[in-house]
């Protein structure tokens, strides 16, 4: 057992991500599949500046999915972390 009295052991972990290095533009399918792994995409729109085409690529990408993500300046990001 890991993290504080659970089984999951990503819940001892918290996200930590540089808001300057989050892609905001995928336009295409093909640039969702050729980002390399370990980037981090997201937006301050709830993830809807985003196709659902695109959208459906990208978690096709991610183990954990959309998450939300405060910045040190306060904005809320809706992001996903490719690492498939």
């Amino acid at each position: 057992m890991t993290g504080h009295g659970t089984s999951d052991p990503r819940a001892a972990f918290a996200l930590s991500v540089d808001a300057s290095h989050i892609v905001r533009k995928v336009p295409t399918i093909q640039e969702a599949r050729v980002l390399p792994g370990g980037s981090v995409v997201g937006d301050l729109h709830g993830g809807l500046t985003f196709t659902d085409a695109v959208a459906a690529a990208l978690e096709s990408r991610s183990v954990s999915g959309w998450q939300e993500f405060r910045s040190t300046s306060g904005e809320i990001w809706t992001i996903i972390v490719l690492n498939r």
